[in-house]
């Protein structure tokens, strides 16, 4: 469905909320709203220090509490109105003791103060999950440390966490928790893979796992209860392994085209559906594919453009992420119904 637009950068992402489709505009911080049928509604947002502006936009989710949208900043969680005037803001701080030499000298996965907020890339929407008792946020979080790294670290995906739980009274990260899979350890080391995916899933919370044909699954204790899935179609395995900083940042795009990896996952908890998106030959080969989840049980596995994200469900069809085409000047989202519907 191609969409009516205001002017755009072609760098950013669509959300859903309510009966509204949403595209943020990373370079130009605005928030294009448009009807379920696609017509343009109004533009907000942009870059300034006003109550109705906002400079970055790293996460966005629509009518995510108390029925005002959310959008994750570079070090806080903004919380604006209906009609995008600011509300009030949570400043993002960690609940750490240890001194700089400790953490310099001995670090451990348990130490606060050496994470940071896991911002995606350009064009990808930062997941954060706003606990239904209004009091918690999870936030994904990463680590960088010249010792306990993915890199060249066996500890760092032992012991590293990937989610981080945020008491929005305290407005403090009081813990992380989630581990990475296991699937890591075995490799040693493919840190340009190190990445992962996360939805609610009524008390639970899916994590997908670059490397893992498995969803692990989480209660918001921490505690990995329990892990389902099914291997991706030809599945290009050979990871490209990498021991420093500087060939990881060099090939990061190359990597990432050489071997198949999972990507995006949504959970429709309305209807205990899982939806997971996967890349079998790598990126940049033009196409994607999506596996659907019933009960934890594959009833699907099909191919798809290759952004491809699903963003949830508006009556009876579902949209995904999407079209973002600067060069022809067109931005669209997929509709689509699924078979048994």
């Amino acid at each position: 469905m191609i969409l009516e637009k205001d002017y755009f950068s072609g760098v950013g992402f669509f959300s859903l909320g309510g009966d509204q489709i949403f595209f943020v505009d990373q370079v130009f911080s605005t928030v294009i709203s448009y009807g379920s049928e696609g017509l343009y509604q109004g533009t907000f947002l942009g870059k300034g220090d006003g109550p109705d502006e906002q400079n970055n936009i790293h996460g966005f989710h629509p009518y995510a509490m108390d029925k005002n949208h959310v959008v994750l900043d570079n070090f806080e969680l903004v919380v604006f109105d209906e009609n995008f005037v600011k509300v009030t803001s949570y400043p993002i701080e960690w609940n750490y003791s240890e001194s700089y030499q400790d953490m310099l000298n001995s670090p451990k996965g348990s130490m606060l103060g050496l994470y940071e907020l896991d911002w995606k890339s350009k064009g990808q929407n930062t997941s954060f999950i706003i606990d239904e008792s209004g009091s918690q946020v999870f936030l994904p979080i990463t680590m960088s440390h010249p010792t306990l790294n993915g890199y060249i670290s066996e500890e760092y995906y032992q012991s590293v966490a990937i989610l981080g739980r945020y008491d929005l009274k305290k407005k403090m990260v009081l813990e992380g928790f989630g581990r990475r899979s296991n699937k890591y350890l075995e490799q040693k080391f493919v840190p340009n893979f190190d990445f992962s995916f996360f939805t609610k899933n009524k008390n639970e919370i899916f994590v997908s796992f670059a490397i893992d044909p498995l969803i692990h699954v989480f209660e918001a204790d921490g505690e990995l209860v329990y892990k389902f899935g099914i291997e991706g179609e030809n599945m290009r395995v050979s990871y490209p392994k990498t021991n420093t900083i500087e060939d990881a940042l060099d090939n990061y795009k190359l990597d990432l085209e050489k071997a198949g990896f999972y990507y995006f996952i949504y959970s429709d908890e309305a209807n205990n559906l899982t939806f997971r998106t996967y890349f079998p030959e790598g990126a940049g080969k033009g196409y994607s594919r999506l596996q659907i989840y019933q009960d934890k049980t594959l009833i699907g596995d099909v191919r798809v453009p290759e952004r491809f994200r699903i963003l949830g469900k508006i009556g009876d069809f579902y949209f995904a992420d999407g079209v973002v085409d600067e060069i022809n000047d067109c931005l669209g989202i997929y509709k689509f119904k699924l078979p048994t519907e």
